[in-house]
């Protein structure tokens, strides 16, 4: 007996309905049909040019000192900085995690009520502000940054900030720093990943290995679309192919559970779990 085959579901998300008129405009170019192009076109902008500007419209705005920090970010000639040699590495203000996700680790931190926050890679200290601002009175934000002069210009935006008593900013090699903290027995109830890309593993594994983050803990990892590399079939650099590997692992490791949201360059929502 032959049985009908399940009905193919239409697309009703954003990105779903861009793919298919992605496919239909690629089927259109192809067969030449070059009058729907124009529609297929002006569809496809409707769909994704005012997306990101709609989302910011409707979350909460950010404070006073999270706009001027972004604002002294992105006014910082971050090339100028290292040629002159003023940095260690080619930073870029992009780096700045941005009103969407700061609002979105904000409010991460006031759902789960962390009172102990880790960061790995602070850059200009977006990130670290915006969660400071939901911790409670006797919260505490550490705050690794590589680069002395990033680190040097995050502090002088969070010492402006009513909330940057908070954040200690630890300067240098985020693998030391966690050592230091292992051997202080330090524990966390949340960690924020936002570091270099080939390093993403290695802090995984040493945090939950050393048991560094509470049972029920939460941990963000930033950037794990990286801009789409990591789900090519055969991704073109070291970076690509480390957030390929780093999100094969977290998915195959039973001690935590997660879920991948398409925020900005994507997030990964981790929590430890017994």
């Amino acid at each position: 007996m032959k049985t009908k085959s399940s009905k193919k579901l239409k697309p009703i998300t954003p990105l779903s309905i861009a793919s298919k008129k992605l496919k239909d405009l690629e089927l259109a170019v192809l067969h030449q049909s070059t009058r729907i192009v124009p529609d297929l076109l002006k569809d496809l902008k409707a769909l994704l040019l005012p997306l990101d500007d709609y989302l910011i419209a409707h979350s909460n705005r950010p404070s006073k000192s999270l706009q001027k920090l972004e604002k002294a970010t992105n006014e910082i000639d971050w090339e100028d900085a290292f040629t002159n040699g003023q940095t260690q590495l080619q930073l870029e203000p992009e780096m700045l995690s941005g009103v969407l996700e700061g609002q979105f680790l904000k409010m991460l931190i006031a759902i789960a009520q962390a009172k102990n926050v880790l960061e790995i890679g602070s850059f200009t200290g977006y990130a670290s502000l915006a969660m400071a601002e939901a911790l409670p009175k006797d919260g505490q934000l550490l705050a690794c940054e590589f680069d002395p002069y990033t680190a040097q210009k995050a502090r002088e935006f969070l010492d402006e900030s009513p909330v940057g008593h908070k954040i200690e900013l630890k300067v240098g090699d985020a693998r030391k720093t966690l050592e230091e903290l292992h051997q202080s027995n330090k524990i966390f109830d949340f960690v924020f990943l936002d570091a270099d890309k080939q390093g993403y593993l290695y802090y995984f594994k040493y945090i939950l290995d050393n048991e560094m983050l509470n049972i029920g803990g939460i941990m963000i990892v930033d950037n794990t679309f990286l801009k789409g590399q990591a789900y090519q079939s055969v991704p073109d650099n070291e970076d690509a192919k480390a957030i390929q590997n780093f999100n094969k692992k977290v998915c195959d490791d039973p001690r935590v559970e997660q879920v991948m949201l398409p925020l900005r360059d994507g997030i990964t929502l981790i929590r430890r779990i017994e």
